[in-house]
């Protein structure tokens, strides 16, 4: 559990993610579900745009409907193609398109249009990096038209899976700005007034969470987001800083085993184009595996809260350490089934990290639930 060795601790996707958390938890925080009063999808999203231009509501349909010139007008759409053309009304049409916004990375995905209705309203299903169902709704209200873009989807990629307990609202917060864009372009390529726009977020709108008690594990079978952010993250500082000292105390090149322990982390997500050699640092590649490392110790740690509050003290300093050879076992002996560079990582010093964190851990659940 070190940035460099995150290695160990990141090698999780599916079979970290699969098997700690069918054998640890079934209703921890995973990837999938998590519990902010009522039980919900962290990796669905279902979000409301509206626009409202002076515009004739048929120049708005007809730019928003011929999403092949999106590009033209929209800086987020890099790409559109029709790969069908389903029938006259375009129903059961299919398009794909590829996305980025703010954030770098793109999304990719097909919509297969379910109704198109002139002036009306265009639907559609999803599959790729986002599935789900999206709409677009026209109304008219004098020289005014109002568009309203409603998606509700989830992700399907595994890293966005991974920390949308942690980062959803950054993801919310991207889709806002690419639908900024979006209707600035619109206005731009009318020649009319954008008089507003909002992106709302339909699930926090509608959700009524209760409050979670501070510093408690769990309440009512919920995590306490916070504690698994601050104990999640102080554990993997101090995992890091140990496994520093123990590559120093076994005579191990400690910088370039970091940084090459840094490029098979990033390599989860950058490709393995950048494995060493060389075993060098360079800033995008350590970004990603410090967050890749920060991301999984928060969700290990949500995961050990879930049964932790059941021991004692000594108990618990135990079943952290066995927690800690779990995921060595599964990641370093289960995981390079699919990423067979993580062999590299199978020394006697990751297995005492992993030992260190899991610890850690136990520690800082006491810790934590006393000052609060």
């Amino acid at each position: 559990m070190v940035t460099g060795s995150a290695r160990s601790m990141t090698t999780t996707v599916a079979t970290t993610i699969a098997v700690t958390m069918m054998t640890m938890a079934t209703n921890a925080i995973s990837p999938q579900v998590v519990r902010f009063g009522a039980e919900r999808r962290l990796t669905q999203y279902r979000l409301l745009t509206t626009w409202r231009i002076k515009a004739p509501l048929e120049d708005v349909y007809s730019a928003i409907h011929d999403s092949m010139r999106w590009p033209d007008w929209w800086p987020a759409v890099l790409k559109v193609e029709q790969t069908s053309a389903g029938n006259a009304d375009g129903v059961n049409s299919v398009w794909r398109y590829c996305w980025r916004g703010q954030l770098p990375y793109r999304i990719g995905f097909e919509v297969s249009a379910t109704r198109v209705e002139r002036l009306v309203a265009i639907e559609g299903t999803t599959r790729g990096d986002l599935e789900g169902k999206g709409r677009w709704l026209f109304d008219r209200e004098g020289a005014v038209t109002v568009v309203r873009c409603e998606w509700q989807v989830h992700s399907t990629r595994w890293w966005m899976s991974l920390i949308a307990p942690f980062a959803r609202s950054i993801f919310i917060r991207n889709h806002a700005l690419v639908m900024e864009q979006g209707g600035q372009g619109l206005a731009r390529l009318l020649e009319a007034p954008l008089l507003s726009q909002e992106t709302v977020d339909l699930l926090a709108a509608n959700a009524a969470p209760a409050p979670i008690v501070h510093g408690q594990r769990r309440q009512h079978g919920r995590i306490d987001p916070t504690m698994a952010l601050v104990v999640g993250s102080c554990a993997a500082v101090i995992a890091t800083g140990a496994q520093i000292i123990f590559w120093w105390l076994a005579g191990m090149p400690v910088l370039e085993t970091l940084f090459r322990d840094a490029r098979l982390t990033a390599a989860l997500i950058l490709g393995t184009s950048i494995l060493p050699p060389p075993s060098t640092a360079q800033w995008d590649i350590m970004l990603v595996a410090t967050l890749i490392h920060f991301s999984l110790s928060i969700a290990y740690a949500a995961i050990a809260a879930h049964f932790a509050g059941r021991l004692r003290t000594g108990p618990a300093l135990v079943a952290g350490a066995v927690y800690g050879l779990i995921i060595y076992a599964v990641n370093l002996y289960g995981f390079t089934i699919l990423f067979p560079w993580f062999s590299v990582a199978r020394d006697w010093v990751t297995l005492v990290t992993h030992i260190v964190f899991g610890v850690a851990l136990a520690i800082g659940f006491r810790l934590y639930s006393r000052r609060a």
